[in-house]
């Protein structure tokens, strides 16, 4: 069988007690990626594996301050787009968000960064997962 057993760990407050150890997925298997723009541009964050979904965990948004400017986070295939995010940059944007919920995109969608409106700086770090398979976008749409 490849399940391994439990680990456990000495208490750190009972000396003759041991504490079981347990990993969530975004632990075990999440990894990050920071993209900056400073054009109006769209900037690929991450692509999942051929056949798969991106999962994302953690987000660190920073902008500058400017009017008119709006930062999205979406995911896309190229024919669908849908938002996670929309945010106007009239003031400077600085946000960290750890996603509980399974903020998962559908077969193929990348998880892009889109700055319009206006010229500024955005830096947006993603903590993400890459599973292996993923809906088609009508199925995926259809369970939102």
């Amino acid at each position: 069988s490849d399940i391994k057993q439990p680990h456990f760990v000495s208490s750190q407050f009972h000396l003759h007690e041991i504490v079981p150890v347990f990993t969530t997925g975004p632990q075990r298997h999440g990894v990050f990626k920071a993209v900056t723009a400073t054009t109006q541009t769209t900037t690929e964050i991450a692509a999942p594996l051929a056949g798969g979904a991106i999962i994302v965990t953690d987000l660190i948004i920073t902008t500058n301050k400017q009017a008119g400017g709006i930062l999205t986070l979406r995911f896309s295939d190229g024919s669908n787009n849908i938002n996670l995010g929309v945010f106007p940059v009239d003031i400077a944007v600085n946000q960290s968000l750890a996603l509980v919920g399974l903020f998962r995109g559908w077969v193929d969608a990348d998880l892009q960064m889109v700055t319009s409106g206006a010229t500024f700086d955005a830096t947006v770090t993603a903590g993400y997962m890459k599973a292996p398979n993923g809906l088609p976008f009508d199925e995926w749409d259809a369970l939102r």
